[in-house]
């Protein structure tokens, strides 16, 4: 096994630099997630001026989310589409992008559309990219060319992870200097797991 230490080494060396720039987004992101008051407080959002224009037809398809794209496709706005609100009278939805959202509201009587944008800043992005791609309304989600490359983006990272773990192990065994510090790092995380699984199911 000790033939294969320099090329270990070396993969646990890149692959840390290659992913350290998106590690360092989810860290930042759950701060933010933790301190959303003081994001708030410090970091406002700024609405922009609405808009008001009307569409010569609405796109009608086979499905909401085909309806929505094709809205979207004709008043050139990008983003992913977040939920679909229809009835007789409106459809209404969001478009999102990292630290910015664009709300399209859309008369079915009229044709005319109110389009409303917030800028949420780069803080609030890093909190997007964090919960995107996520479970809620799986149907929907990954509808954009941007969330379907960062789903397949987050997933990389991940694996990733789980690589440099298992090789910084492998790493950490043939340092001999280095094994009674990694052993008590080992069981410091071991307590610091096992108080914390023991407070959530208590």
């Amino acid at each position: 096994m000790k033939k294969y230490y320099p090329s270990i080494r070396a993969l646990h060396l890149y692959f840390g630099l290659l992913i350290s720039p998106l590690v360092l987004i989810f860290c930042i992101s759950v701060l933010v997630l933790n301190h959303t008051g003081y994001v708030d407080s410090n970091y406002a959002i700024k609405n922009l001026p609405v808009i008001k224009t009307r569409i010569d037809k609405i796109p009608y398809d086979s499905s909401d989310l085909q309806t929505a794209k094709n809205i979207i496709q004709k008043l050139g706005i990008k983003g992913e589409i977040d939920y679909i609100f229809q009835n007789d009278s409106q459809i209404s939805f969001p478009v999102l992008l990292p630290g910015f959202t664009t709300s399209i509201k859309i008369d079915k009587q009229t044709n005319e559309v109110l389009i409303s944008r917030k800028e949420e800043g780069t803080l609030r992005a890093t909190n997007f990219l964090h919960k995107m791609p996520g479970p809620h309304n799986a149907k929907l989600r990954g509808n954009s060319f941007f969330m379907k490359n960062w789903k397949l983006l987050a997933d990389g990272v991940v694996y990733l992870l789980l690589f440099l773990s298992a090789s910084g192990v492998f790493l950490w065994y043939f340092l001999k200097v280095e094994r009674k510090l990694g052993w008590v790092s080992i069981v410091v995380g071991i307590i610091l797991f096992t108080g914390l699984l023991f407070f959530l199911l208590t």
